[in-house]
């Protein structure tokens, strides 16, 4: 948990050429905030926040940008004055406070303030209060299965082997977006989950996706490709594991991504030190199957945070194969722009290590209006039909969250960032 920036930047993908290195100038702050030690958790003091989609704009030609929906910033970068860390594996919590005056007393009053925020904020919060929230789709059933068909006939001329296509759902939100993400977090946990709260918008986050993670020097990038629903029951359940597990479809899909992970990969690693330790591998979600696979490198000196993000942004998995031409097409079909929404969410800490997931099962709430994506990869042989039902079992977490904050059911408390 943190905050009380002594630094933030807003980024605006039509006024900002350069965002990735606004990430650098910030991580240039690190050697005016405290000295960490040898044993503290990741991201104890750091620059941490979100880079939407459409700051792509910035590294490549797209097309012109969509129009904006919501005054919602492409991006957001803070270094806060005041952090927390649990760590559940070690029992142990962490708060960092940068302060101008270093007297043990104040440093000893922030602390138990903080704790004390922590305790009462997190711990015993009220039940949730919610209201009713129609969510629409921007678009039909049949829509979607045109464009699909488009993207198809894309790849069979030969200009992408895959592409990832998506949509926008939306509606209008009475109560307060901390809430709804801690249904959320109960609903669809995830393994890189995060809130961000700002004056007049947040990001809910439950995503399952990791983007890039270095440390020590290597990075490495944990695509996703192919999902089935999680079963009624255990039988079911296995099946779609096993029918994932099985399928060509899903393999060659991510085997395509896996393809164009090393190669961005191998813009700022050593020849040679490339490689992926994982493939294919399946994983299990609250509401969904994922197939996963694993792709690592050894950085090569010199080479930024802001750098390591534009030289890898967006992910391969949420774009397709090649990346520029895919996004093009994306962008051609799609009807709004993404927003976060395959954007990335995380941190770079005061040791230089960063983590940033990929901002898919993410909404964005703004004055009252609340709205969030799905999609999927779109090959040769996909069905229409199915991949829409694919995109139904990725919302199905979120559609839940909604559903139990506007039936205001009590929520157990998510730590988020």
């Amino acid at each position: 948990m943190a905050w009380d920036p002594f630094q933030q930047v807003e980024l605006w993908q039509e006024r900002e050429p350069e965002p990735f290195q606004k990430l650098d100038s910030l991580a240039a702050l690190a050697p005016e905030l405290p000295d960490l030690p040898d044993d503290a958790p990741p991201f104890l003091t750091g620059v941490v926040g979100y880079l939407g989609y459409e700051l792509a704009w910035s590294l490549e030609v797209i097309g012109e940008a969509k129009p904006r929906r919501y005054a919602v910033p492409d991006g957001v970068l803070m270094v806060p004055r005041r952090t927390i860390v649990v760590d559940d594996e070690r029992k142990e919590t962490w708060v960092a406070v940068v302060a101008d005056n270093e007297a043990e007393k104040v440093l000893q009053a922030a602390v138990e303030e903080l704790l004390c925020w922590e305790r009462e904020s997190l711990v015993e919060m009220a039940p949730v209060k919610g209201g009713p929230i129609q969510m629409v789709p921007e678009i039909a059933p049949d829509d979607y299965f045109q464009r699909v068909q488009r993207v198809k006939e894309y790849i069979g001329r030969g200009d992408i082997y895959q592409a990832n296509l998506s949509y926008r759902i939306s509606g209008s939100m009475n109560g307060d977006p901390w809430q709804l993400y801690r249904c959320l977090r109960k609903a669809n946990p995830g393994a890189y989950s995060a809130f961000l709260r700002f004056a007049d918008h947040a990001i809910l986050s439950s995503s399952p996706e990791q983007f890039i993670r270095w440390e020590k020097g290597w990075i490495e990038t944990k695509p996703i490709k192919g999902t089935r629903p999680r079963g009624r029951e255990q039988t079911e359940d296995g099946r779609f594991k096993e029918e994932l597990a099985a399928s060509e479809k899903d393999r060659a899909e991510l085997l395509m991504i896996v393809d164009l992970e090393r190669n961005d990969l191998g813009k700022f690693c050593f020849p040679g030190t490339v490689q992926v330790p994982v493939l294919f591998a399946i994983e299990p979600h609250p509401t969904v199957w994922h197939q996963v696979a694993v792709v690592k490198g050894q950085i090569r000196p010199g080479v930024t945070p802001g750098q390591l993000m534009a030289g890898m942004f967006p992910g391969g998995s949420i774009t397709g194969a090649p990346k520029i031409r895919s996004m093009q097409i994306i962008h051609e079909l799609e009807s709004s722009r993404r927003g976060v929404y395959t954007g990335s969410i995380g941190y770079v800490d005061r040791r230089g290590n960063g983590e940033w997931n990929i901002a898919i099962r993410t909404m964005t709430w703004w004055n009252g209006e609340l709205s969030f994506h799905v999609g999927g990869g779109i090959v040769a042989d996909s069905d229409p039909r199915a991949e829409y039902e694919e995109t139904i079992a990725k919302g199905k977490g979120m559609m839940e969250a909604i559903r139990r904050f506007s039936e205001r059911e009590p929520a157990a408390a998510g730590r988020g960032m």
